[in-house]
């Protein structure tokens, strides 16, 4: 891939996590992004984004029985950071003791057109986050990250605001879960696209 669409691509993945509605989306791609990073420059990451994603919720007023003050920025703060540790705890237990892979193989054979690109490395990625691939090459759900996802939100709902409706817990609990699951597809997009235009370049 030319070096233009990789940066036009990266550009669209900054774009749609700084402007996302819910800054557990911020938290989720970095926690996402982190992983693919030495681990000193991990850690520095994990502990940064929730706290740049909580100033960007506070911003924009989210929750609003959390008010516009240091006490509202902390309660934004300690949300993220508790969503990602319950989230990345499940996720590594459930990793553990899962034997299926993530499928690392090019998504495709061969180049196209970049809008048919775009449309089918956007399958590819929804599919390869949603699933892993048993040694046999037979598709399983992605037991780690769908689980860690789920477990995460619902017990960050336990000292949310939402919890006290039972309408609004279910519409956190289903924005959580879509907004945080869609920016770990568009960041899985960015990842394999990326790797796919450097293994090109290396067998040239």
């Amino acid at each position: 891939m030319p070096a233009p669409a990789t940066r036009r691509l990266a550009t669209l993945l900054a774009f749609a996590i700084f402007s996302a509605p819910h800054a557990a989306a911020n938290a989720q791609a970095a926690a996402e992004l982190a992983r693919e990073l030495p681990s000193e420059r991990r850690k520095a990451m994990l502990f940064v984004a929730p706290l740049l994603s909580a100033g960007w919720s506070q911003t924009l007023g989210a929750p609003k029985a959390w008010k516009r003050t240091w006490g509202g920025y902390g309660s934004r703060a300690g949300d993220l950071y508790g969503f990602l540790v319950v989230r990345t705890s499940v996720r590594y237990v459930v990793d553990r003791a899962v034997p299926w892979v993530d499928d690392r193989s090019p998504c495709l054979s061969q180049p196209v057109f970049w809008g048919r690109e775009v449309v089918i490395r956007a399958g590819c990625a929804l599919t390869r986050t949603t699933t892993l691939r048993t040694s046999d090459g037979n598709l399983r759900p992605n037991l780690p990250l769908l689980t860690g996802l789920t477990v995460g939100t619902a017990t960050s709902l336990s000292w949310r605001p939402e919890r006290r409706s039972a309408v609004s817990s279910r519409a956190f609990v289903a924005q959580r879960l879509a907004i945080s699951y869609g920016a770990t597809v568009l960041v899985r997009l960015v990842k394999d696209w990326r790797a796919d235009a450097k293994g090109a370049l290396s067998r040239r």
